[in-house]
């Protein structure tokens, strides 16, 4: 597929400034055919792109149909940008947020050489994503539909035929914006992560990282809220951002990432509170940004074998 602007198609400056549409002509099924079209304003991005050679238009052209309207979805295939890395960035998913570690190159190497620092702290923060506070409350939203519509669906015993398998339940879920208000906030961290030029890294989700995590929890709200985490959707969006703006992510291994301290390698153990862990030394130490200063460990060769195979621990110290 191809395409050909009419000579009077506006500009791109026209464009932004006006509701109407673009005159475009296209090459399908080998012809020749002008269509009359209001591009988005990401289309205008993506093309200038495949002018300045950072993508290329596809011969896919996909036409879909939604509340009485059509809309034609262009596909561009990007080329993955060369840049050289600005910081180092670990993450983690939580349920409610995402803990980041990041370590800025630039100003780490001027201090490096300004102080002869033997150690560099990383910058720790949290996102925060409440994806467990949206999947709770559209599961409220959900759970009042239903006791909305059991009158109409009551049998003779008493009992209620399975509300979610019908049409009128599926019409009002239909209408709520779970999914977009997931998947923005999606998009939210993987811009967050890919500002700049960085080496990501992260742990292996495997297949399934929510089923694995669900079987220690026996609270079955706690299990819903855990499984409405979208962490293969996180971890391919920002992969696919980060391709585009010239990062570049890398996966390491999850073993023992949240139970072990950073700093010596010790495993920690458990206090009242989920999240605060105890190391033998005594300190308490906040398990997400243990989990993401190990990651950044075991992106060196010594920092993975320290924490992966223990026996070898004592004779590298």
């Amino acid at each position: 597929m191809s395409i050909r602007f009419a000579k009077d198609t506006w500009s791109y400056e026209q464009f932004v400034k006006s509701i109407a549409p673009v005159r475009l002509s296209l090459s399908l099924f080998s012809s020749r055919r002008e269509v009359w079209l209001r591009p988005h304003k990401r289309f205008w991005l993506f093309w200038w792109k495949v002018l300045t050679g950072e993508a290329r238009l596809t011969s896919t052209l996909i036409i879909k149909r939604k509340t009485n309207k059509w809309y034609a979805v262009f596909v561009f295939e990007i080329k993955p940008r060369q840049e050289t890395p600005q910081a180092i960035v670990s993450f983690d998913v939580n349920e409610n947020t995402i803990a980041v570690a990041k370590v800025d190159l630039p100003s780490t190497v001027d201090k490096v050489a300004d102080w002869n620092r033997q150690y560099l702290t990383p910058e720790l923060y949290t996102i925060r994503t409440d994806f467990g506070r949206l999947a709770r409350r559209y599961e409220a939203i959900r759970n009042t539909i239903i006791e909305r519509l059991k009158p109409h669906f009551a049998l003779p015993n008493g009992k209620y035929i399975d509300i979610t398998n019908s049409r009128e339940y599926k019409k009002f879920v239909r209408r709520l914006r779970e999914d977009n208000r997931k998947l923005g906030r999606v998009r939210q961290i993987a811009n967050e992560l890919t500002k700049v030029p960085t080496l990501i890294i992260t742990e292996e989700l495997g297949k399934a990282p929510q089923q694995s995590m669900i079987n220690e929890i026996k609270r079955s709200e706690t299990r819903h809220r855990v499984s409405q985490i979208p962490f293969k959707t996180i971890e391919k969006l920002i992969e696919d951002k980060a391709l585009e703006r010239g990062s570049r992510m890398f996966k390491v291994s999850s073993h023992r990432n949240s139970k072990v301290r950073p700093e010596h390698f010790m495993m920690m153990r458990k206090t009242d509170d989920w999240h605060i862990l105890q190391c033998p030394l005594g300190h308490y130490v906040n398990r997400d940004y243990a989990s993401i200063l190990n990651m950044l460990w075991k992106a060196t060769p010594e920092g993975w074998i320290k924490g992966v195979w223990w026996n070898m621990r004592k004779k590298m110290d």
